[in-house]
């Protein structure tokens, strides 16, 4: 994931993929890998790019939004937030708070269309295309204040349940700060720390603009709608790498992810202990052939196929008792004079084990389908037919 925003927080457009900006890139969303500030065109490459905007260019607004059609709720905000906008609805961009829905009073963003468009474009034409914009601060239940700086002046920013606003960090005192509640967070640039505290008289917590970057992206926010929004693929594509993220890295699915290993562990465990019982099962098996050979023929010393090598000393001891085995000559005679009418053979070839006769080809194929799945062997080679016994 690659957060970024405009450098200095700056409210001009950008000047295509020379715009300056400052970014931090995370593997997760919440820890920093690397981060720094740039050119557009020189921005790392992540699939995942979230634009966030500077708090001075977003205004808040808390209208109550009647039911309407989602075609209808753009007319409907330029309705409702007209007079209260200095400037003409149809040069503002709107956004409505996550999860939001009609019929209630909602939380709209507003900023410059323009200004927006200009950022997003001057990304896209350096081949770092937007996936998701969300704001810097946002209305919270609890107040988040954060001293940073902006063009090179301090500036306070403060969000709360009534809104965010922000101002020169030289006009505010301790008394003007803010609700000073338990809930309430103080933070501020490191750059601007010292100066801050003086002024509000108070500890403020480092937060250095990578990490605001971070807590950004963490939010449910997505500034991203109506004629800005993303296409449909690309929605469920961040919707799905933000579930992937949240899996990996929120503490709550910290059980699930560990059942989930250990689930894996267990299943190649199990893996690995059946295919040890499969090779000991097959081992004993080999063992049991090999010493049934050797305990049947004493003479048989070393055991490479204990199949083949019974079956050749089967052969032997039928050769050496006169009687006939499926590899001598009259055996494999009398099995094709069985298996058919009988063949027109005009040529006969025997080695032990195999015959080979010549035969017309009608012939020869009416054979071997004769012979077919039984303890022969019977194919065609060439013009020949081969047959030989099936192997035990």
């Amino acid at each position: 994931m690659l957060i970024l925003t405009p450098s200095d927080f700056s409210l001009a457009p950008a000047d295509g993929p020379t715009a300056q900006l400052s970014w931090v890139r995370s593997g997760d969303g919440r820890q920093a890998l690397e981060h720094g500030r740039c050119a557009a065109s020189l921005l790392p490459a992540e699939a995942e790019v979230v634009l966030a905007l500077p708090v001075r260019a977003l205004s808040w607004h808390r209208p109550a939004v009647p039911k309407v059609a989602a075609s209808r709720l753009r007319a409907a905000l330029d309705g409702l937030l007209e007079e209260r906008l200095l400037s003409d609805t149809t040069e503002l961009h709107f956004a409505l708070a996550p999860g939001a829905r009609t019929g209630q009073t909602l939380w709209v963003a507003a900023c410059d269309k323009a200004w927006l468009r200009s950022w997003l474009q001057a990304l896209e034409a350096a081949g770092r295309p937007v996936s998701r914009i969300v704001p810097m601060l946002w209305p919270t239940a609890d107040a988040v204040h954060w001293a940073h700086n902006d063009g090179g002046h301090a500036w306070l920013a403060s969000a709360s349940a009534e809104g965010v606003r922000c101002l020169p960090l030289a006009a505010i005192g301790p008394d003007r700060a803010g609700a000073d509640t338990a809930e309430a967070q103080w933070l501020a640039d490191p750059a601007v720390a010292a100066p801050a505290e003086q002024a509000l008289d108070r500890r403020l917590t480092p937060l250095p603009l990578h990490d605001g970057l971070l807590r950004a992206a963490q939010s449910d926010w997505n500034l991203a709608q109506f004629d800005l929004s993303l296409s449909s693929g690309a929605r469920r594509g961040q919707r799905l790498r933000q579930a992937l993220r949240q899996f990996r890295t929120a503490p709550a699915w910290r059980p699930a992810r560990w059942g989930l290993a250990a689930l894996l562990v267990a299943q190649l465990l199990g893996l690995n202990v059946a295919a040890w019982h499969e090779r000991r099962a097959l081992d004993d098996r080999r063992q049991a052939v090999r010493q049934t050979l050797q305990q049947t023929f004493p003479n048989v010393t070393l055991v490479l196929d204990a199949p083949l090598q019974m079956q050749r000393e089967l052969a032997q001891l039928q050769q050496a008792g006169g009687q006939l085995s499926g590899r001598d000559l009259e055996a494999l005679l009398s099995a094709l004079g069985s298996a058919g009418p009988g063949l027109a053979a005009q040529r006969l070839v025997y080695s032990p084990g195999e015959l080979r006769l010549q035969a017309p080809e009608d012939q020869l194929r009416a054979q071997a389908q004769a012979m077919a799945g039984g303890a022969w062997n019977a194919q065609i080679d060439g013009q020949a037919l081969r047959l030989r016994p099936n192997a035990p």
